[in-house]
């Protein structure tokens, strides 16, 4: 693994933006028409590899449905919807008017998970993402109660996606949880942190390995941060990522992004989602 020194007393490794990688085409190209782009994470299956937020703008109502209906999975933010409606009984009704024929997830933050989180599970929602921009197994604090993930998450029937990480270690850590998915990336670094984004998938990918060797569980990694077109998706699933977070306007715009995967994958020999995974990439 390539080091530099940085000074006399320490070395660091080289890390790679999604920019930094292109796909290798394989042997044979195929049919656009014939890729499927569908994932699975716990019991669910959704038509594109994408989790639509409200990364620009908030979300929605009426962008969740457009979201839901393209395909992706539309996620909520719990405490905005809190903060309008201020009881579980309005939280139900504007999820269920949200989710209409479409599945459903709702973002929380570590803080005030185990306060509105059970308000989340008794409106059924089919995903609960906790989600900050570092989340840690557990945050130990000297000021309030401790939230011990792999408790929490543990004690819920409704599956949880948890992050974000950007390192092996927190990422097998995130895994232990019994969390079904965990997220990789930032949600805008900060602070000095901010690990390259195809480099943070590649790591969390191994990290995924061990934790299938160790538990036989997939945890599925979703790639969140700097995605801005269907390539960029492309690239993030074949380093390893099942599936991304993009803003809601990529798949209720005019941007063709479920397109322009389809025609990568198709290009390069591959029409599935786990078998596009297994592509080989090369670094610029």
């Amino acid at each position: 693994m390539a080091e530099v020194q940085i000074g006399r007393g320490k070395t660091a490794r080289q890390a790679y933006e999604l920019d930094d990688v292109t796909i290798v085409p394989s042997r044979r190209t195929r049919n656009a028409d014939d890729v499927d782009l569908s994932w699975k994470i716990d019991a669910y299956k959704l038509g594109l590899p994408m989790i639509a937020a409200g990364i620009e703008e908030p979300m929605t109502t009426e962008t969740a449905l457009a979201a839901g209906a393209a395909g992706a999975l539309a996620v909520m933010n719990l405490e905005t919807l809190w903060a309008e409606h201020g009881n579980a009984a309005g939280l139900a009704a504007a999820l269920a008017e949200a989710r209409g024929a479409h599945r459903i997830a709702v973002s929380v933050s570590p803080k005030n998970a185990e306060e509105l989180v059970p308000h989340a599970v008794k409106a059924e929602v089919e995903l609960i993402i906790i989600r900050g921009d570092v989340v840690s197994a557990q945050h130990v604090s000297s000021v309030g109660d401790t939230l011990d993930l792999r408790e929490f998450i543990r004690s819920l029937d409704t599956p949880v996606i948890v992050g974000a990480c950007q390192s092996y270690e927190a990422g097998l850590h995130l895994m232990r949880t019994g969390a079904a998915g965990v997220l990789v990336g930032h949600n805008g670094g900060g602070a000095g942190i901010d690990v390259p984004l195809a480099t943070a998938i590649a790591d969390v990918r191994a990290a995924r390995v061990r934790h299938l060797d160790e538990t036989s569980v997939y945890c599925h990694l979703i790639a969140m941060g700097p995605i801005g077109d269907g390539t960029d998706v492309a690239k993030a699933i074949a380093i390893g990522a099942d599936a991304v977070v993009v803003d809601q306007s990529m798949v209720t715009g005019d941007d063709d992004t479920a397109g322009d995967l389809a025609e990568t994958m198709a290009v390069c020999g591959y029409t599935d989602v786990k078998a596009f995974q297994k592509a080989e990439v090369v670094v610029r």
